[in-house]
């Protein structure tokens, strides 16, 4: 069992491991539970089948069609998802793909990499020819995996494609693209110049690529890339603020305005999985914070991630922030009214106390998967957090209140947003400084024992899931 950094995970062990023990304790008085389980298990084996037997047929295919890596084919479909973009080129996913003379699935892509992104429209039409390359993997990065997680299986490059036309968008599709390319324009250009603006991208929107080399670096060594990426946290941020100016409504009423919200927000985003995935996550994390009741959060969470197996089986043993989210949420769960106690003499002023809170019972069970898998530990990562974490639903919301301002009066939203820029250098420079520190990252390597390091972190995580839950019973 390999995971896309090449290295063997027992996340899987951890799941059924989780799983059983959720079974064994409704088994008495939860009979029909147990078939549903056994009903749902049945459908994800057959659904698994179907899935790894489609990706083999098409892999076999295009590594027995060498014509394909040897000389330029013709090819024609339709860019569905940008990617990314920075110096090196801006990349699409294409799907809805004839090679050749072979028409492929609608849902199996290729990666293409274009100079720069002027001229290309998501749902446009273009044909072009040129070379395909299988991903090629390396000792640490399984890249043909992680490709393969978004039905990707071969890359290639284009610098003069023919524009043929363009697909017939929805009015939700429409609508939703424009507004991201107004707030992203109203971020750039009008309220907050540089990486200030580049920062509150990654923050509101999970926008990151257009941040420096050096930023991305001092972000992964300080502990705190979370803030930047479309995660639960980020999510569960936002609602816990939601729930602060909403307090007096009924849990009912928070909980509604909540899943409108976070629909919004992963329409905004983009609704690839990885966010769907992060925005469920949130939810149920933000159920948590509002209810109390663990035990049928914990039920939630177990069905929640077995939904998801189901869909893509791939998710369960290749796809790390999938371990990441479910962790996430299950170290909130049960580590999140400590950590609360801890950060007692915060404020809880717009959920400074909780975010802080939530971070850090994320980390607990996180972190052995981060050390693992990208082979280092941020020293700096609980001192950064504690200097940025309690800031960023403050930027969150002067953010957007100062975007949704500068739409009709843009000098107003300047001024709206200057206390907003103040806390995004505040917290650039934070992360300049902590992820600059030459002590701040240490190396992890574990050699031949990281597999007795990874089961003895699973031994201990179910453990203390059986010690909660006999405590929740007692």
């Amino acid at each position: 069992m390999t995971n896309i950094f090449r290295e063997n995970t027992l996340f899987l062990v951890l799941f059924i491991g989780i799983l059983s023990i959720q079974i064994l304790y409704f088994f008495r008085s939860h009979f029909f539970l147990i078939l549903f389980f056994i009903a749902f298990f049945g459908v994800g084996c057959f659904l698994s089948t179907e899935r790894f037997s489609e990706i083999k047929s098409t892999t076999q295919y295009l590594e027995q069609e060498t014509v394909f890596f040897t000389r330029e084919v013709p090819l024609h479909g339709t860019l569905t998802e940008k990617v990314s973009e920075n110096n090196t080129g801006a990349r699409y996913i294409f799907r809805n793909l004839t090679i050749g003379a072979k028409t492929f699935p609608e849902k199996t892509g290729i990666l293409v990499t274009f100079p720069d992104s002027r001229g290309r429209e998501i749902d446009q039409i273009i044909s072009f020819t040129g070379k395909l390359s299988l991903p090629i993997n390396n000792e640490v990065f399984n890249y043909r995996t992680y490709l393969l997680l978004s039905d990707m299986y071969v890359t290639t490059k284009v610098s003069f494609p023919t524009v043929i036309g363009q697909e017939k968008s929805s009015v939700l599709s429409l609508f939703v693209r424009n507004t991201r390319y107004k707030f992203l324009s109203i971020i750039e250009e009008d309220i907050y110049p540089g990486e200030s603006g580049k920062l509150l991208e990654g923050i509101l929107i999970g926008e990151r690529a257009n941040l420096s080399t050096e930023t991305k670096k001092n972000f992964n060594n300080s502990g705190l890339t979370h803030i930047i990426a479309v995660s639960g946290f980020n999510i569960t941020i936002i609602l816990i603020f939601l729930s602060f100016l909403f307090r007096s409504f009924p849990i009912f009423m928070r909980l509604s305005l909540a899943i409108i919200c976070v629909g919004f927000f992963t329409l905004l985003v983009g609704p690839q999985i990885s966010v769907l995935r992060a925005s469920v996550f949130g939810l149920i994390a933000y159920s948590i914070f509002l209810s109390g009741q663990k035990i049928r959060a914990f039920s939630l969470l177990i069905a929640v991630a077995v939904g998801f197996v189901v869909i893509d089986p791939l998710v369960l043993n290749y796809d790390v922030s999938f371990h990441l989210s479910f962790l996430a949420v299950f170290g909130l769960l049960f580590f999140g009214d400590f950590f609360n106690k801890i950060f007692g003499f915060l404020p809880r002023w717009f959920g400074l106390r909780e975010a802080l809170a939530m971070c850090f019972a994320a980390m607990v069970f996180t972190l052995p998967i981060l050390m693992i898998n990208f082979g280092q530990i941020s020293l700096v990562s609980p001192l950064a957090n504690v200097a940025v974490v309690p800031l960023i639903p403050l930027v969150m919301l002067g953010g957007f209140l100062s975007i949704v301002v500068g739409l009709s009066f843009p000098y107003l939203g300047v001024l709206i947003g200057f206390p907003t820029w103040l806390g995004l250098s505040y917290i650039l420079q934070m992360v300049a400084w902590f992820g600059g520190l030459s002590f701040s990252v240490l190396p992890v390597d574990f050699g031949v024992y990281k597999y007795v390091f990874e089961i003895g972190y699973f031994l201990v995580v179910v453990f203390l899931v059986m010690y909660f839950r006999g405590e929740e019973e007692k």
